[in-house]
């Protein structure tokens, strides 16, 4: 029966074969959409998962709140690991994490750069089962001055990974020594912990006991059977005491999961750039969506050929089948246009997984889950979407009567008229939410690129300074760079803006004339008394660092707009601060100037309290900032390098533009539009597959009426005017549904912007109208052709 069922569905596949490739097309590009964003979604629930103890491993984030200020933190001070793993017998191990390790790197000629190097302690390998090449897992960690390099940067140091153990590689410009203590596979791409080396900490890196003194990672395992919660409420007295130590008033200590961290952290400080759950769940809904356009293509089109398959379906009836047989018939036919339609939407996927990869930043393979998993997941899915498709139309056909059908009679085709355009709507409802929100998405990155970021960021040079020698020929060095007339100015900095790694400091001010025994965190950074007229920033209280004040080194702080008005100044010149420094001791200080707000992170965040302090040792100037003049970008890099190779010449300059650090900053939003943009063009495309198969039926279904009208008089724009109206307002109310549905939906998104535009009704009229024109065209064109017909061939059998 199922093989009879599939040679009459087959014969009909070939019998309408316009439909036919309507359909298939429309189905294959839904399923190939749905199939590339199953990938996606798929790798982004699998982060952590390689590592056998995920489940047990929390990362130790910091949250607080006082009266001026907050911060939400992925970092942590040294006496966390310690004191929960000696306190609290629930924890069974922890270790921590510093990320400053990367530097250039020296093995007998070879010389590189490399960033992505940290540092942690031998319990890392015993939290994070990382399998080994060569080396100890136990014990590579132990000692000072070790290393463990992942595969890829031991064949770039050494050719041949198993040459790597026990040998040493000399770090920075004055080649420390680092021993190599093992080899690992290079890390898994679907983990937030990325490096191509672990070194171990100096010695007295860890011995601070200041909880203020925030610059670590710390992740605890805990013993199997934990009750998370019973432990959280455990740590409440921690928690007060840390809050007391820290002078904030609202403190929490939050575990997090490790298999949370990639799709639910959003913390300052992260590791790596993380993906998101709400987009996530948004491809998964897009995938579901495009393909939901799909199935309701052949619905609609399979209905509205009832009228071509009435008298089959009587003739049929009168040799004995029954609806049972009819049903069996319909959905066979649907499930070897769908299974068709899967096949070629293997050929697409194939075809567009390396340019998707690309876009993605994934490295996505089409058997990523094994092949048999694959192809039974794509069977049985495809099974779904045939039945699910084919349901309604074999229910609705199926119930002809045999007597009228066999006149050719459809009976009462109101209701499915109603559904058809009830589809329709639902359809266009769909993808008018989705260009509106591809559109909103792209005004928004529009709008941060071009927002005034309280700086002049274009033509700045950036690049980080290996050399301690060099650090300590600053002056000289910018003098160099001043010589040319490529260059306008030139400034140091301790930390390079727009990367999100601004440090923070607990600080005493003064407010009412005396100075606050509980610090305020606040960001801080190491300047030159060139940075901000480098970098065009202005004051709007007192004045800049000056060389001609030597006590502007030690004594003076200049803090930003919203640190004043935290602090509730008018006059911020001339107040106290104080602050401690790794060692305990006690810094005193003196306001000089009030700098006006500038970001010196994403839009995604608020401008925080700021406190700018010139670098007290040279070692802190390790940030070069270059104003390059208008029109010399070309030249300038390349003078740029060229005095960086005479004053260092053993490290390669690593020099690009501060805008390009903002800009990595929005890399998941731009992702997120790309795709976005991409399936809502795919989703347009199915739905206008459906409307032009509609009207090729329709315009064959009143071939007659339109050949008498024509006889009668009526212009090809009548009658393409009849062809297309009801379409017309078919889009135009499902433009009108999707504006409050996409407004509410994109409003909720843009939330994740500390600064953002404003949703205007403009928008989403923009939208609409560019579905309704759309698809009018795509009607149009078909309505025109039926128009233009002559009338007599379809009148002459008449």
């Amino acid at each position: 029966m199922l093989k009879n069922n599939l040679k009459i569905a087959w014969r009909n596949i070939k019998r309408h074969i316009g439909y036919s490739l309507l359909n298939i097309g429309g189905m294959a590009i839904g399923l190939a959409a749905f199939w590339l964003i199953a990938l996606y979604v798929a790798d982004e629930l699998s982060y952590e998962r390689s590592f056998s103890n995920a489940e047990r491993i929390y990362r130790i984030a910091q949250h607080a709140n006082w009266e001026d200020g907050n911060f939400d933190m992925a970092v942590t001070s040294p006496p966390y690991a310690s004191t929960l793993k000696r306190d609290f017998p629930e924890v069974e191990d922890a270790v921590r994490i510093g990320i400053e390790a990367g530097d250039v790197m020296h093995y007998e000629n070879n010389t590189i750069k490399q960033d992505d190097i940290c540092f942690a302690e031998n319990s890392f390998f015993r939290l994070f089962d990382h399998p080994f090449l060569y080396g100890d897992a136990n014990t590579a960690l132990v000692e000072p001055g070790s290393i463990v390099i992942t595969e890829s940067l031991a064949l770039k140091l050494f050719a041949d990974p198993s040459r790597a153990i026990n040998e040493t590689i000399g770090f920075g410009s004055g080649k420390y020594p680092v021993k190599v203590t093992g080899v690992i596979p290079d890390m898994p791409p679907n983990s937030h912990l990325q490096f191509s080396g672990i070194r171990s900490f100096k010695k007295d890196d860890l011995k601070s006991e200041n909880w203020d003194d925030i610059f670590l990672y710390t992740y605890i395992l805990l013993k199997k059977g934990t009750a998370i919660k019973s432990l959280e409420n455990k740590l409440l007295p921690l928690e007060k005491d840390i809050a007391q130590q820290m002078g904030v008033t609202d403190f929490q200590m939050e575990l997090q999961p490790l298999t949370d961290i990639h799709l639910n952290s959003d913390l300052d400080y992260e590791l790596s750039s993380n993906g998101s759950l709400s987009r996530v769940y948004m491809f998964i809904v897009i995938g579901l969506l495009v393909l939901l356009i799909a199935v309701i293509n052949y619905m609609n089109l399979s209905t509205a050929r009832s009228t071509m398959r009435v008298k089959e379906i009587g003739i049929r009836k009168v040799v004995g089948s029954g609806k049972t047989h009819l049903i069996g018939l319909f959905i066979s036919e649907a499930l070897l246009v769908t299974f068709i339609a899967a096949v070629v939407a293997y050929i697409l996927v194939q075809l567009t997984l390396p340019f998707f990869n690309e876009l993605a930043e994934k490295e996505l393979g089409l058997w990523r889950f094994g092949i048999v998993n694959t192809i039974g997941a794509i069977l049985v899915f495809t099974a779904l979407t045939g039945v699910l498709s084919g349901s309604y139309p074999a229910l609705f056909l199926s119930r002809f009567k045999m007597i009228p059908s066999l006149k050719g009679q459809l009976g009462n085709m109101r209701s499915s008229v109603v559904l058809r355009k009830s589809l329709v709507v639902v359809q266009f409802v769909i993808t008018v939410c989705l260009i509106s929100g591809s559109y909103i998405i792209y005004r928004q990155m529009q709008y941060v690129s071009q927002k005034d970021l309280g700086f002049d960021k274009e033509q700045i040079l950036i690049s980080h300074i290996d050399n301690m020698k060099l650090r300590s020929e600053i002056e000289a060095f910018k003098e160099a760079l001043l010589k040319s007339p490529f260059v306008e100015s030139a400034a140091t900095a301790g930390n390079p803006m727009g990367t999100g790694y601004i440090g923070k400091v607990g600080f005493n001010f003064e407010v009412n004339g005396q100075v606050q025994e509980t610090p305020q965190v606040a960001n801080f950074l190491y300047m030159d008394e060139d940075f901000l007229p480098t970098n065009g920033m202005e004051l709007i209280q007192g004045r800049n660092f000056s060389k001609d004040m030597p006590t502007d080194k030690d004594g003076a702080v200049i803090i930003n707009q919203t640190q004043m008005e935290a602090l509730g100044y008018s006059d911020a010149i001339g107040k106290k601060v104080q602050y401690k420094t790794g060692n305990d001791s006690t810094v005193y200080r003196q306001v000089i100037g009030v700098a006006k707000d500038f970001h010196s992170t994403s839009l995604l965040h608020k401008i925080e309290p700021m406190v700018m302090l010139m670098p007290p040792e040279d070692g802190e100037r390790d940030n070069l900032y270059v104003k390059i003049a208008k029109s010399q970008a070309a030249a300038g890099i390349a003078f740029v390098k060229n005095t960086f190779d005479k004053f260092d010449p053993d490290n390669q300059a690593d020099v690009h533009f501060l805008d390009d650090n903002f800009n990595r900053q929005y890399l998941a939003v731009q992702k997120q539009e790309k795709l976005s943009l991409i399936f809502t063009i795919l989703a347009f495309l199915i739905s206008c597959f459906g409307l032009l198969g509609l009207v090729l039926f329709i315009a064959a279904q009143r071939k007659k009426e339109i050949g008498v009208r024509k006889v009668l008089g009526a212009s090809i724009s009548s009658v393409t005017v009849m062809l297309s109206k009801d379409f017309g307002k078919l889009v135009a109310i499902a433009a009108l549904i999707a504006f409050p549905i996409g407004w509410f939906i994109m409003d909720r998104w843009l939330q994740d912007f500390a600064y953002r535009i404003e949703l205007k009704w403009w928008m989403f009229l923009l939208s609409g109208g560019i579905a309704v024109a759309i698809a009018l065209l795509t009607v149009s064109f078909q309505a025109i052709n039926a128009a233009m017909a002559n009338p007599v061939k379809s009148l002459r059998t008449e």
